[in-house]
């Protein structure tokens, strides 16, 4: 396994918690750093330098999920993104959520007396009966589920709800950075994420794909006064005409140190391949799930596992998560489960480490 930690600040704690939160790479700690420095004496960057970085970081996702650069808009989080797709498809009222994972695609939704809500069981045969009842529906789906790790066939998906003519919005923050992604061979007509997991931070910033048939409503109904494309900010009395492109959804003041961190942390994963990091992460994450194994309690098929994400439970699973806690080991407590994940800045070493701390421990 190759070793790329040295692109990392070290650490003492042994981190396996990239479903939650990712680790930033020095270059972009470094270059946020600078950033914050330089508006701490200047207030402000060179609006060439503004409009590059966010360019830059722009054509870096493109890249990583293989799509159109213009197709591309940053946002705040994964909850925007839902909402920025709720508003640009107001009229239909339907909404279908494939599979009970994490609550951000459904929450939107509970709450708003406008729209009727179902959850249904993760089978395409389920999808296909339930679509065939409405004229239109619009279906959120987790790429990766937060807990298991499974992985959707969205292929599959994409064939029965266009079909079925309605539309479908993937929820891909525990795969992007992690898993690969090609929206040439699948075009999806929406995807999402937050840069605060596998893309390495920060938080507070992400993105939304939209198929370009989608665009131009999805703007016009979610723009504010910097979807506007204004060369300069000299005069506000003759406004200029919307960008009708991706970046049209970026209504208001951006995030600017966060995307000069994730635009740098995508620049990162880019040199490495999308390939190389999933077959990294994939071996890490099975080396992992056989020594679980050897201790009598993975609840996965090892065969099975498609990401970097495994999670399990033993009589005494709370117990082992605050023993890990204090020996400095970073995973997650959900749903009952210990979560481990395992990502680019993971290494054998690391293993090996683990692999001490649990002998210690009274199962």
């Amino acid at each position: 396994m190759k070793d790329f930690s040295t692109y990392f600040n070290p650490r003492e704690v042994l981190y396996f918690n990239s479903a939650s939160s990712g680790i930033p790479t020095k270059e972009s700690v470094s270059k946020a750093q600078k950033l914050l420095e330089q508006l701490s004496f200047e207030g402000d960057v060179p609006l060439e330098t503004y409009f590059s970085t966010i360019e830059n970081c722009r054509k870096e996702i493109a890249k990583l999920i293989n799509c159109k650069q213009n197709s591309i808009g940053l946002v705040q989080n994964t909850t925007s993104s839902v909402h920025i797709i709720k508003n640009g498809f107001s009229e239909i009222k339907k909404i279908i959520v494939y599979g009970k994972g994490f609550p951000c695609t459904l929450v939107p939704f509970q709450k708003d007396d406008r729209y009727s809500v179902e959850v249904i069981t993760k089978n395409p045969n389920n999808l296909d009966r339930e679509l065939s009842k409405y004229k239109k529906c619009l279906v959120f789906v987790d790429l990766v589920d937060y807990l298991t790790g499974e992985m959707v066939d969205l292929n599959v998906l994409l064939e029965i709800v266009h079909s079925r003519n309605s539309l479908i919005a993937v929820d891909a923050i525990q795969a992007a950075g992690s898993v690969p992604i090609d929206l040439e061979k699948t075009p999806v007509d929406f995807l999402f994420a937050g840069a605060s997991k596998w893309l390495l931070g920060p938080q507070g910033i992400g993105f939304l794909y939209m198929d370009e048939q989608h665009i131009d409503r999805v703007v016009k109904r979610n723009c504010g006064w910097l979807s506007l494309d204004y060369k300069n900010f000299d005069s506000f009395e003759n406004l200029p005409d919307y960008r009708i492109n991706g970046s049209g959804i970026e209504s208001g003041t951006r995030n600017f140190l966060g995307i000069t961190m994730m635009g740098e942390n995508l620049k990162f994963l880019n040199s490495i391949g999308k390939e190389e990091i999933y077959s990294h992460n994939l071996e890490g994450i099975k080396n992992i799930g056989h020594m679980l194994e050897n201790f009598g309690f993975l609840s996965q098929n090892l065969i099975e596992i498609k990401t970097p994400i495994i999670s399990f439970k033993t009589k005494k699973t709370k117990n082992f998560f605050n023993y890990l806690i204090e020996k400095n080991v970073r995973v997650s407590f959900r749903d009952g489960m210990v979560r481990f994940a395992f990502h680019i800045f993971n290494n054998e070493n690391e293993i090996f480490r683990l692999k001490e701390i649990m002998d210690r421990f009274s199962f």
